[in-house]
């Protein structure tokens, strides 16, 4: 049974209409019968294609429902319908008729909108794709025309690195290319989710369609090395033939290119590149894949190259053990020490950090990104790293920048350290006090509510409500008397009583080691994503390094035996009875005794048990009562596998 929600508030008692759910029920009703609906609905009949039925026409096809769309797309696709309305939209461009003309523009817009792929095809074919984009150039809700058929005549321009002689294929990628402006550039605003993947598929379709014919082509990739071979930087021809070559001696326009080619293969399959990168040391591409960050060039070129470098350091992705291995001991041994020392370098006291070189400030934010990738996505190789090499506070050096906002890129890094709930980060950022920079930036900005105030308020927010106890009692301990003044949010207030009921259950040895229910979620969350690639990372003796506690655990043995109650005779102890708020070294279920008390005789000791009596038919089985403590608990949660 669902539970009584209500519905509208505005009556004290609950009665009258029930608001907003009778107003969509009465507008549901009142809405029935614009549009045909159901499989049964009425037949659509499309008028001539002539120019006094223009108005009619595009009406029709705006208002069409879904299920009458297949049958007006049969009738569109009759021969010569589609040539016809195509004709009498030149007819009215030669006229300047704009009324006209804006017909033709929703006509055309209905038709594509109809989602069939053989309609596609047949507007975006060689002989009508451009009176296709001409109509929809008169777009009524764009204040003036776009020049779609400009750019497509006189910008683009196909060019064959290798001549193709199938003059089929040759118009496959002519289409795929029109799909795919017709997509992004004309029709993004009106295409629903429906359509929209109709395109997507086409595009995809095709672009598989032209790979394995150019694969099948025996003559295709032979021609296209041997081109690459012969032609030098001063050659006809030679930028649209180079690919790594390019990110060397290219132009940042060039680069950009080899960059999107290079991304999409990586995307696809990035093992044969780690390969390439791990057994070619010699030619050094990664280096000049990393130029980008290194030494500064253009936004997003900086960008597609941090998603080549997301993409291959994903150990998700990496399917053998062997292949992690290298790829990252490469990454870690050579590599990931000059993006550090960019940060470092670009926060020298006494630089003009603005015009320093290679150091971007958009570098600079990239690159703490990718670090906040390797820290959520490999383990034991980034803390042997951040521990040996100061990473935590290189990075923090950027809250000495102008820019605020790599202000708070330091801060974000800092939050992905402790949104692990990590013990080593943990006792690394206590140990080292890592908070004290953050805090003192936090401080000088004052009550300004800008994205550095929320950035560091939300993140000891997560500490209080994850109760990271390290963290609350450094914060607290160590900052409590400077952060009392920042009375204009509660956070620190609360983050201070959280301190104080963490010291009060402490003091009561209750609750001392129980973790919070998102807390236990977000370490099993961690264990399964590192289990998955188990294979491929490290040891468990390894990760067992890093998650020493630092505490030896509690003995409960001592309270233990002190529970033990029993008789002692002869020298020989006999435990007795249940022990009551300590852990029973016998068991940790105890059932009640049925047998009778043994008699005790002085002068012959003890005596011998006499046999236990059946149960009666009938009588009720005794209840087994638990012994375990809240402690116990703790130690049992701490011994079992996470």
């Amino acid at each position: 049974m669902r539970d009584p929600v209500p519905t509208e508030f505005g009556m004290p008692d609950g009665t009258g209409r029930r608001g907003i759910v009778d107003e969509f029920e009465q507008a549901s009703v009142a809405g029935e019968g614009d549009f045909p609906e159901g499989p049964n609905a009425g037949p659509v009949e499309l008028p001539a294609a002539e120019m006094g039925s223009l108005p009619d026409l595009a009406k029709i096809l705006s208002e069409l429902s879904p299920f009458q769309r297949d049958r007006a797309a049969a009738q569109v696709l009759r021969p010569g319908y589609i040539r016809k309305l195509l004709e009498i939209f030149r007819q009215c461009e030669d006229l300047e008729d704009e009324e006209s003309l804006r017909h033709m523009y929703f006509i055309v817009r209905g038709a594509i909108m109809l989602n069939d792929a053989a309609l596609l095809e047949a507007f975006l074919s060689e002989e009508n794709v451009m009176d296709t984009v001409g109509a929809l150039e008169y777009d009524p809700e764009l204040p003036e025309q776009q020049r779609h058929r400009a750019f497509l005549r006189d910008k683009v321009v196909f060019k064959e690195v290798v001549p193709i002689a199938d003059p089929g294929l040759r118009a496959k990628i002519h289409q795929t290319y029109r799909l795919a402006y017709l997509k992004d550039v004309v029709l993004p605003r009106v295409l629903d989710d429906a359509t929209f993947a109709t395109f997507s598929s086409l595009i995809l379709f095709n672009n598989v369609e032209v790979v394995m014919a150019l694969q099948n082509d025996a003559r295709f990739l032979p021609d296209l090395f041997e081109r690459l071979k012969a032609t030098g930087p001063g050659d006809e021809g030679w930028q649209d033939q180079v690919m790594m070559r390019v990110l060397k001696d290219g132009s940042d326009e060039l680069r950009q290119r080899a960059t999107d080619v290079l991304l999409s293969a990586v995307q696809h399959d990035a093992t044969p590149f780690r390969d390439f990168f791990t057994k070619q040391p010699e030619t050094d591409q990664f280096q000049l894949l990393l130029r980008p960050l290194l030494s500064g060039g253009d936004v997003g070129l900086q960008e597609s190259v941090l998603e080549i470098l997301r993409a291959l350091l994903d150990p998700s992705t990496m399917t053998l053990k062997a292949e992690s291995n290298h790829f990252l001991e490469l990454f870690y041994d050579k590599y990931i020490a000059q993006l550090i020392a960019v940060l470092s370098d670009a926060c020298e006291p006494g630089r003009q950090q603005s015009d320093a070189p290679g150091a971007a400030p958009s570098a600079l934010a990239l690159i703490v990104d990718l670090l906040c990738f390797c820290v959520q996505q490999h383990s034991y190789r980034i803390k042997y790293y951040v521990l040996r090499n100061n990473v935590v506070e290189k990075v923090l050096k950027l809250l000495n920048r102008r820019e605020k906002w790599l202000v708070v890129a330091a801060v974000r890094f800092l939050r992905t350290c402790i949104g692990l709930k990590d013990d080593f980060y943990n006792r690394y950022l206590v140990r080292n006090n890592l908070f004290e920079p953050v805090l003192a930036t936090f401080l000088a900005n004052g009550e300004r509510y800008n994205l550095l105030n929320s950035a560091v308020l939300e993140m000891v927010e997560y500490v209080r409500k994850e109760n990271i106890k390290p963290l609350i009692s450094h914060l607290v301990e160590q900052f409590g008397g400077r952060l009392a003044g920042c009375d204009y949010v509660d956070t620190f207030r609360n983050l201070k009583l959280k301190y104080e009921q963490n010291q009060e259950w402490g003091a009561a040895g209750e609750h001392d080691a129980l973790p919070t229910p998102s807390t236990v979620a977000a370490q099993h969350a961690l264990a399964e994503s590192r289990q998955r690639r188990d294979e491929r990372s490290l040891d468990k003796d390894e990760e067992d390094y890093f998650s020493k506690e630092d505490d030896d655990e509690d003995d409960g043995s001592g309270g233990a035996a002190a529970g033990v109650s029993g008789r002692v005779a002869n020298g020989v102890a006999h435990p007795m009875g249940s022990v009551t708020g300590t852990f029973s070294l016998r068991s940790l279920v105890d059932y009640d005794d049925d047998e009778d008390e043994d008699t005790a005789d002085g002068d012959k000791g003890m005596q011998k048990r006499g046999p236990k009596p059946a149960r009666q038919p009938g009588s009720p089985l005794k209840r087994p009562r638990l012994s375990i403590t809240q402690s116990e608990a703790v130690r049992l949660w701490r011994c079992s596998p996470r």
